[in-house]
């Protein structure tokens, strides 16, 4: 129904990847909930799913369709047959619930006749058929977002997208959204549900993916919103730092994404002495009379040591200014490149405008 396959965003020159080698699938009537911390690329997924943005490397496909063959004028028929719930309901605030989930149908041009037996029925099925003349504001948030959810699923589409969609409601109302979106689901529709909302997830222990600095770091079946993997951030297991993550990537030998469930083995490995066989390290912390020994020591080699180190280390730092110089001058020749660019289209634009003038005078 939706795959991923090796996709990569980055939506500025520099920038880490909003989302980095994604390779995932979603199955036809599948639940599912993406869960991580804020910036970790569920936003992202959710939008190239609807294709709000392309990738910028790897491919998306939607219903056994490659999203990047789908040309700009036939993209309104591929959300058709993609629901979307926001967390702050986007309801059109002068329309009533009614006209709300009406609107839908009409911008595709539902005859009347079709829409009269949807809009109530919709209504219905989400417990408001008595509230269909009140406006946004005449509804509770819970209420605004059983519309919402009506107006998302009156076409039937086959994908439903919810974006953190009890992020602004109380636990009880919470609930009552999220028996609505597993009735969805067990109708056939796909349902993908990004989430900070603990309870949720483990109340209805559907299938759990999360991200981490844009990357799948789990991906598990009827899974919780904490687990013991290492590479957790939501779990406290991983900081919530992308400074963090920068210096300490997630590809890192002691961070494995396809976590098997043992929680930490390179840890545990580690405590236990390495490899069988070989005898645990022992660390030794020096007296304070050995470690000043050691300082004299030191001190003394730097004195005496050959010239020709201290040539070497010289040498070495120079052609690490050479690097750095040359890197810094790619940068400044690519500025200068584009100020130059930049100047010939705003002198050939002042020269067009210039003679337009002239020749208006003319006239």
């Amino acid at each position: 129904m939706i795959r991923f396959d090796d996709v990569t965003k980055t939506y500025m020159r520099g920038q880490h990847p909003a989302v980095e080698n994604l390779d995932i699938e979603f199955s036809r009537g599948e639940f599912v909930f993406l869960v991580g911390a804020s910036g970790s690329g569920k936003s992202t997924l959710m939008r190239m799913v609807l294709k709000e943005v392309a990738p910028s490397r790897g491919t998306v496909y939607v219903a056994g369709r490659d999203l990047s063959r789908i040309p700009s004028w036939k993209v309104p028929s591929l959300r058709r047959d993609i629901g979307m719930v926001f967390q702050d309901f986007r309801l059109l605030p002068s329309k009533t619930a009614y006209q709300n989930i009406e609107f839908a149908l009409a911008v595709i041009g539902t005859p009347r006749k079709v829409v009269r037996r949807l809009v109530p029925e919709m209504l219905e099925m989400v417990g408001l058929e008595d509230k269909g003349k009140r406006l946004p504001h005449e509804l509770s948030g819970g209420e605004q977002q059983r519309v919402a959810i009506a107006r998302a699923y009156v076409n039937r589409p086959s994908i439903l997208l919810a974006d953190e969609p009890t992020g602004n409601l109380d636990p009880a109302t919470a609930e009552g959204i999220l028996d609505l979106l597993a009735e969805i689901n067990e109708r056939g529709t796909t349902v993908v549900m990004a989430t900070h909302d603990r309870a949720a997830v483990d109340r209805m222990r559907r299938r759990v993916v999360e991200m981490v600095g844009g990357k799948v770091v789990r991906d598990e079946e009827q899974g919780g919103y904490e687990t013991p993997a290492p590479v957790s951030v939501i779990s406290g297991n991983l900081p919530d730092d992308s400074a963090h993550r920068e210096e300490h990537p997630l590809d890192d030998d002691d961070l494995v994404a396809d976590w098997d469930g043992v929680p930490e083995p390179i840890a545990a490995e580690k405590a236990d002495g390495g490899a069988e066989g070989e005898e645990p390290s022992v660390v030794t912390v020096p007296s304070a009379d050995e470690d000043s020994a050691a300082r004299r020591g030191a001190d003394e080699r730097a004195v005496t040591d050959e010239p020709g180190a201290a040539a070497a280390d010289a040498r070495g730092t120079a052609e690490d200014r050479d690097t750095d110089t040359s890197s810094a001058d790619d940068v400044l020749d690519e500025d200068l490149i584009d100020e130059r660019e930049a100047r010939r289209v705003r002198e050939a634009e002042r020269f067009d405008s210039d003679f337009d003038q002239d020749e208006e005078e003319l006239r």
